[in-house]
């Protein structure tokens, strides 16, 4: 892949366009006065604050706590979401005994236990993981029971599987799970930026002693607001990085999005 080929350079000149139209907006509003300080800052003391937080080793400290909860949430709703939902998909009347509850709780947003996660988990890393877990295991469950579900042409595959002397093993490994790849990792992507948003709102919410939402919410009460939002750009990029890694990723392991 080359990296300076016309396509890659049209993508990047757009993403820059994109970039400064925004720099350019986000200067005129402060310029013109055209909305109150205290609701969108200038961008030179925006810039000002990310400065003097990308300085400040606190800042580090914050977001590694966010993104270890986010992380650690992810993966272990992936370690149990994914393993269940092939399972269903392969042995479709258990999820019918299931799908009730499963339906139930996916209903129900995670902000909306919060309280719960505090009384059985406390006020520590725990709930907070806990509600990374709670939302993104549903997502990954129901990902992974479509993508395993059998059709046509996965059943003629499992039968030549069957011809050549596969065991259920191999079957379930090479035709399967590798069917429902793109459904993992379509899940996956979701709820990578899905436990950021959580993480962050719980930071704020549940009593958090480090983490970038907590630093939000505390630039918020204390009406440093440059410094909230500069710190929301961090947060931003943060995010940014960590999806385009996925991708990267992607494209290097799973073999069908090689030619994307």
């Amino acid at each position: 892949m080359q990296i300076f080929s016309k396509k890659n350079i049209s993508n990047y000149s757009k993403t820059l366009l994109s970039i400064l139209v925004i720099i350019v907006i986000w200067s005129g509003i402060g310029y013109f006065k055209i909305v109150n300080a205290l609701f969108i800052p200038k961008i030179d003391d925006t810039f000002i604050s990310a400065k003097h937080l990308l300085y400040d080793k606190t800042t580090y400290i914050s977001l590694g706590f966010t993104v270890y909860r986010a992380i650690a949430g992810l993966l272990i709703a992936i370690a149990f979401g994914v393993p269940a939902g092939l399972i269903f998909g392969r042995i479709n009347w258990i999820y019918k005994y299931f799908e009730l509850p499963i339906e139930f709780f996916r209903a129900i947003p995670s902000s909306a236990l919060f309280p719960l996660f505090i009384l059985f988990f406390g006020i520590g890393n725990a709930s907070k993981i806990g509600v990374v877990f709670y939302a993104c295991s549903l997502i990954m469950l129901v990902n992974s029971y479509y993508g395993a579900l059998p059709n046509q042409e996965k059943l003629d595959r499992i039968n030549m599987l069957r011809s050549f002397g596969a065991s259920n093993l191999q079957i379930f490994t090479f035709a399967i799970c590798r069917d429902a790849l793109p459904g993992i990792s379509a899940g996956i992507r979701v709820c990578l930026s899905l436990s950021f948003v959580l993480v962050v709102v719980t930071e704020m919410f549940l009593s958090a002693n480090e983490g970038i939402g907590k630093m939000i919410y505390d630039y918020y009460l204390q009406y440093r607001i440059p410094e909230m939002y500069a710190t929301i750009i961090i947060l931003g990029i943060t995010g940014f990085v960590t999806n385009r890694i996925y991708i990267l990723l992607e494209k290097k392991f799973l073999p069908w999005s090689k030619n994307v």
